[in-house]
Order: C-alpha cells, then sequence, then structure tokens
C-alpha cells in the first residue's frame, strides 16, 4: 500500500482543514504560504503579496519580544515552541497563541522553509491548559526517570554516602518538599535515630524519636510506608517533632536488605495529599538504594576473601604489598625505615607427609597464632601462601632493631609444646630485609627472599639479614639481555597461541599471542623472566613491537578463513607512550588486520599505577575500535568500579586463582558475583586457567562468555592451532 503522505492532494488537504493556523515562510521574514484557518484568524481573505507580508507583520510588538529567542533557537537546535500574540489586522487586537515553530527540509537541493503552527489560546484555551498539564506531567515523569537511572548507576560503584545525599536530594527537589531525610538506628535499642543524608530545612542534628514517636520511627518499627497528609488528627505517632520544625505532612518508606536498615522520609510544611505515583517514586529510591547496599556488602565480601588468607584469616600477598607500598610511604615522610621478615617453617612438608593435610592445616593455624602473639602491635603479618609467611615492621630505626624483632619471633615459635598440645611447627628460618631511601617493594621482598634462603641453605634456621652477596646473578642478567637483543634483531623468538572458547557454542573465537623464547644455552627461558629483563635492560617497547607485529601479521593470514581475533598482552612502558597508539595504528595498516580483530590485554596493576597518561592511551586505542581486555582481575588492587571509571573496557579476565577454586560452592558464588556485576557494564567475561571438566561446568553455570585453558587447549604454534582451526569446533565443550 502506497505511503499516503507521499500524496500532495492529501497533504495540502491536511493543511487546508487545519482549525489552527499554519505558516510557511522563508527565512529573510517573506510569508510564503498560509491555510486558511489562519488568514481567518487574523483577519484576511487572502495573503497579500505585493509587497508581500513578513513575518513580523503577524504580531504585535508584545509578540515580537521573543523573536531573538525564536531566532536563537531556530538556529542552534532548528525548533521552537512558546507564547506569543498575533496581531488582528482588522480590529488590531492582540490575539493569545501557542507557537511552534520548526525548520522543514526541501528537496532536490531548494532552501529550507520555516514553518509555524499557531493555536489562538482564546479559543482553546481548556485544551491548551489540559496539552500544557500533560506535558509537565510527562516533563516530570521523564526527570523522575532520568534522577533513578543516575542513582541507579551510582548504586554500581558510587561511595554510599554520596548514593545517600543524591537519593534524598532526587526526593526532595522532584517531589517539591520542605526536606528529604535518611534515617539509620544507631543500634537496635537506640530511642533516637541517626541523619544519615538530609536536604533543607531538617538538620542533621534534630532530635528524631524512634518507635511509635515519630513518623520515620513508626515506619522502622512496623516495616512499612507510611504516608501522613495532615500531622492534625494523626493517632499513629506522635507529631511532636514534625510540629516543633514547621512540617505538618510527610511520608517515610523503609530501606530494606537482608535486614531493615533504615528509612526514607519526606515532610512538607502544608497539609498535602500525597499521590500514589509520589509514594512510588519514594519506593523506587529505597529499592536503588537497597540494591547498592547489597552491592556494598557483595563488594565487602569480595574483598575480604580476595585480600585475605582463607586458611589462617592472615592478609594474603596482595594486601600484603599494599601494607608494604603504604608503609613505604609513609618511612619516606618520616625518615624512618621498614622491615620486611619472610619466613619460612622448617621440615614443614614432614608435618603434611606423616600427618595428613588436614593436621598440616591444623598445625598452620596453630602457628599463625603463636606468630602473631610474638609480633608487636603495629605490625602487619601476612601469609603469601603455603608454609611461607611476612612480618612488615614499621618504624624500624636500625639493622639491630630489625634482628632484635626476628630474635623475639624465633624464640617465641621455639617455645616447647606443653603436654598433650598438637603439633605445632617450632622452627622457621628468616630472611630480614630493612629499606633504606628509594627502596621499592620489589626490592625489600627480593631481598628479604635472598636472605631467607641463606638462612634455609644453611640448614640451621635462625634469622639473616640481607647483604649485597645475596644479590641475584647479575651476570646472568647481563648475558639474557645481550642475547635477548640478538634474538630480537634475527627472529629466534617465537609465539605461541591459546584459544579463547565461547562457551555457548564451543567456538574458538580468540587465540591469545604468548612470548616463546629457547636459548640456546639456557634452554627454554621463562616469559616472566625474559620480559623481567626485557624492562630492566630497556627492551620492553622492542619485545612488545614484535610480539604486536607478528601477531597481527599472523591473525590477518587466519581471518582469511576464519572469523578470529588476536589477543596481544601490553607491557607498561607501552602504554605509557604517548606514540603507542600511532605504533599499532601502523601495525594494523601494514598487516591490513581490521582494528576490531585485536584485543590488546592489559595487567590491571600496570596500568592503574600511572593512570593520567595510561588512561589517555587506552581511550586513545579505544576510539581506534582496538578491544582493550582487563587482565587478571582480582589477582591485584582490582576493583570491579574500574568498569565504570574507565569505560573503554570491553572484556575482563577473572583471575585464574579464583577459578582454580572451583567447583567449590562458595568459589561459584564468588565467580557468578563477579560475572553478575561484569554484565551490569555489558562487559564480556573470560575465566582463564581452566583445567578441568568440572571447573568448565562450573563456568558454565556462573553464566561467564568465555574460557581459556589447559582444558580447551594448550598453548600451540601457528601451525598447529591452524590445524585446530581446519579440524572442527571444540563442540564437546559447548553448553548442553
Amino acid at each position: 500500500m502506497p505511503d499516503p503522505t507521499d500524496d500532495p492532494a492529501i497533504l495540502r488537504g491536511l493543511l487546508e482543514l487545519s482549525p489552527d493556523l499554519v505558516a510557511l515562510s522563508e527565512f529573510e521574514g517573506e510569508v510564503v504560504y498560509v491555510n486558511p484557518s489562519g488568514l481567518a484568524l487574523v483577519g484576511l481573505d487572502k495573503l497579500p503579496t505585493n509587497p508581500p507580508m513578513t513575518t513580523a507583520q503577524f504580531f504585535t510588538a508584545r509578540g515580537l519580544e521573543v523573536a531573538r529567542e525564536v531566532e536563537s533557537a531556530l538556529r542552534d537546535d532548528g525548533f521552537w515552541r512558546g507564547r506569543s500574540e498575533l496581531r488582528h489586522h482588522v480590529t488590531d487586537a492582540g490575539i493569545p497563541a501557542a507557537v511552534c515553530c520548526f525548520i522543514v527540509r526541501r528537496a532536490e537541493g531548494r532552501p529550507d522553509l520555516i514553518a509555524s503552527i499557531i493555536r489562538d489560546r482564546t479559543v482553546g484555551h481548556r485544551r491548551d491548559a489540559e496539552l500544557e498539564a500533560a506535558a509537565v506531567t510527562a516533563q516530570h515523569h521523564a526527570a523522575e526517570q532520568e534522577a533513578l537511572a543516575e542513582l541507579s548507576r551510582m548504586a554500581v560503584d558510587a561511595d554510599l554516602p554520596e548514593l545517600l545525599s543524591a537519593a534524598t536530594a532526587a526526593a526532595g527537589s522532584l517531589l517539591g518538599v520542605e526536606s528529604a531525610v535518611i534515617f539509620r538506628h544507631h543500634t537496635s535499642t537506640d530511642s533516637t535515630l541517626r541523619v544519615d543524608a538530609v536536604t533543607r530545612v531538617l538538620g542533621t542534628d534534630a532530635v528524631v524519636r524512634a518507635g511509635d514517636e515519630s513518623l520515620a520511627g513508626y515506619a522502622l518499627k512496623h516495616n512499612t510506608q507510611v504516608v501522613c497528609a495532615d500531622v492534625d488528627g494523626e493517632t499513629r505517632f506522635q507529631t511532636t517533632t514534625m510540629t516543633g520544625l514547621g512540617l505538618r505532612s510527610g511520608v517515610a518508606v523503609p530501606i530494606s536488605t537482608a535486614i531493615l536498615w533504615g528509612a526514607l522520609a519526606i515532610y512538607s510544611s502544608d497539609r498535602r495529599d500525597y499521590r500514589e505515583w509520589e509514594v512510588s517514586f519514594l519506593t523506587a529510591i529505597t529499592s536503588i538504594v537497597s540494591t547498592a547496599l547489597t552491592r556494598i556488602d557483595l563488594d565487602s565480601q569480595l574483598r575480604l576473601r580476595g585480600m585475605h588468607d582463607a586458611l589462617t584469616g592472615l592478609p594474603n600477598r596482595t594486601l600484603a604489598y599494599e601494607v608494604i607500598d603504604d608503609a613505604l610511604a609513609r618511612a619516606r615522610e618520616d625518615s624512618s625505615s621498614v622491615a620486611l621478615l619472610l619466613l619460612d617453617i622448617d621440615d614443614f612438608k614432614i608435618i603434611n607427609d606423616s600427618l595428613g593435610h588436614d593436621s598440616g592445616d591444623l598445625a598452620l593455624i596453630r602457628f599463625t597464632r603463636r606468630l602473631t602473639a610474638a609480633t608487636r602491635e603495629q605490625d602487619t603479618v601476612a601469609r603469601l601462601g603455603g608454609d611461607e609467611f611476612l612480618v612488615i615492621c614499621e618504624g624500624i630505626d636500625s639493622v639491630a632493631h630489625a634482628e632484635e624483632l626476628a630474635h623475639h619471633i624465633e624464640t617465641a615459635i621455639a617455645a616447647p609444646l606443653s603436654s598433650g598440645e598438637a603439633p605445632t611447627p617450632l622452627s622457621v628460618s628468616i630472611g630480614i630485609a630493612v629499606s633504606e631511601p628509594g627502596t621499592t617493594r620489589r626490592d625489600l621482598i627480593h631481598r628479604a627472599d635472598l636472605a631467607m634462603y641463606r638462612v634455609k641453605d644453611s640448614g640451621s634456621g635462625g634469622y639473616a639479614v640481607f647483604d649485597t652477596g645475596d644479590m641475584y646473578d647479575a651476570e646472568r642478567i647481563r648475558l639474557l639481555s645481550t642475547d635477548l637483543r640478538h634474538a630480537l634483531g634475527h627472529g629466534t623468538l617465537t609465539l605461541d597461541y591459546q584459544p579463547l572458547v565461547d562457551i555457548a557454542s564451543g567456538d574458538v573465537v580468540a587465540v591469545e599471542a604468548l612470548a616463546r623464547w629457547d636459548h640456546p644455552k639456557f634452554g627454554p627461558i621463562s616469559p616472566a623472566e625474559f620480559v623481567a629483563v626485557a624492562e630492566r635492560t630497556g627492551l620492553a617497547t622492542a619485545l612488545g613491537s614484535w610480539a604486536l607485529q607478528t601477531a597481527c601479521r599472523q591473525a590477518a593470514q587466519w581471518r582469511a578463513e576464519w572469523d578470529i581475533a588476536i589477543r596481544v598482552n601490553v607491557s607498561a612502558l607501552q602504554l605509557r607512550s604517548s606514540a603507542f597508539p600511532a605504533d599499532v595504528a601502523a601495525v594494523l595498516e601494514e598487516t591490513a588486520l581490521p582494528p576490531h580483530a585485536l584485543g590488546l590485554e592489559i595487567t590491571e596493576t600496570i596500568w592503574v599505577s600511572d593512570t593520567a597518561r595510561v588512561a589517555d592511551t587506552l581511550t586513545a586505542l579505544h576510539e581506534m575500535g582496538i578491544a582493550l581486555l582487563l587482565d587478571d582481575l582480582g589477582k591485584g588492587h582490582s576493583s570491579i568500579s574500574y568498569l565504570d571509571r574507565y569505560p573503554v573496557f570491553e572484556c575482563f579476565k577473572i583471575d585464574k586463582s579464583y577459578i582454580a577454586a572451583l567447583p567449590n560452592p562458595r568459589a561459584q558464588a564468588v565467580v557468578a558475583a563477579i560475572v553478575a556485576l561484569a554484565k551490569a557494564f555489558d562487559v564480556t567475561v573470560v575465566g582463564e586457567g581452566v583445567e578441568t571438566q568440572a571447573q568448565f561446568d562450573s563456568l558454565v553455570a556462573t553464566g561467564c562468555d568465555l574460557a581459556q585453558g589447559y582444558l580447551l587447549g594448550r598453548p600451540v604454534n601457528a601451525e598447529l592451532l591452524t590445524d585446530l582451526l581446519q579440524n572442527a569446533r571444540v563442540n564437546r565443550f559447548a553448553r548442553p
């Protein structure tokens, strides 16, 4: 059926029969058309042509007061709506009018026109009032939805005080009340309520009684919505507080999570019949606050689990590293020193092998109690893993001071067991490192580690202080640096590729490029070692450029047959270089690889340390269409709020330490929670380090998108991966 709007006769009929004035005019002001209703409204039989009429002649002087506003709106927005006054050409009387004008685009390159639709407000006042009321209602509803959307966004990662302030501000401004307040109990037995957020007349020092002695108290006591239109005649609760503050009406809505957390209340100085939609708006706000409280509680649990050792409850490696960084910063400010005591339990394997791992775990718990009891209150004790512990000591004034602390710990741990006491380790090897000006966390840990192994090598336990003789073999670093430079120049480095599998389909959708180096003298060198050598000797950029170019060239070959993406790890030095985006663009142009087929994997502990510079680089790469992926989420300083603060990431990998704990129900709950939060940001999630079918099945249950690990494919060279892609999809891993 043809479009009726294409028929000029129909359109002209609509114009001719419209009860409102409809006019078309040139930008210079000449009026070229007015419909019959419009001519009759202003007292004309026809539109004069010699001379032609202008737009200004249709309005009174009062009506022309908005002329500049109209011109500005048409120029900037192409649209204006408002009130003006027409002139009757016979009586010269003013005609109140509602005006809507807009630019009409004409076809075939002809000049645009200005269209005006003008309604006589003296005749259609009631209709206009209804339309205006509907517009106000729609505008108010839109403002509410916008406010709720903003609060929902804040609920994802904003601090609670910030969210509560925004919630009361939204309730107060959009409902037009004197005050909006969020109340809580200090404790369940308190007789007064605490004000956590407030707007306008009700100050934070106002005393609001709990229970039936106030509006909010009643809502909390009975866990119900309370609407009070007028304090006069109110019998459910005492109104002394409200009347004392000059408030006559109000609404209170409870805020609940797993428990009754608090209440949101609004107050007005006038009698007011609160409408259903107003109470619903307050309820929507409390629902968002409840969601945020649940998120905060989950974040706290995730952080607590991620930052503490599950067996002993001590800070784990991640938290210990943060404590060391903070301690070193304070030491630089007050010119003091930090000592690290790295402890390794002597012969702990004997306990595990002879008594079993369960008894070994209990022995570690008992050892932890002895260790923490032997340290100072200001010291931090952490478990790094296995039978290795760390004591972080601040306020150290000398190496001798650190040795005294180590001696005290050694003596306390070696104290004989009482009769009948279960087996507990009594001997440790302690490596001591004391900071100097400029010492980094990495330096301090490395030195303590070297000193500890010197003690272990002696076989007698005890403690030792780091000295330069413990330094890592500098000759090996020099040799590896020279040979790595040669390998980069002569193409003897290689890349292996590990597939990433779509959990739903079983397809290989991407491969990660992993650098490999088979040294002619030392054999295979760990990537961790030769990457560290590259960073220390200025070869990191060259190594990264080689890996990027090699991977992109190989990916371009694969994409001739398969829709597959390549993922390449980037170093801190690359990300901190302003030239890196241009370098990447050059590689893509040279290899003819489309930007969307390249993913750059960022380890969050690398870029978070230099946020401003790295964030600019990430933004530039994102604008090029390159996929940015956050690696090892949960391993270091991770917070899912980075996904909101830096919305350039489209994918992240859950650190394999979480996957290794699957299918333990608690571990699965944590992974599921991380996946759910990530999906709130529309971010793809990869579970890495999948080694068993049970782990894979657990990932499927959490809703994770992609998986990577030995179960799905080990890193292999390009030829073997090509064979894998040619043979078949990995259907055996698809969701049932």
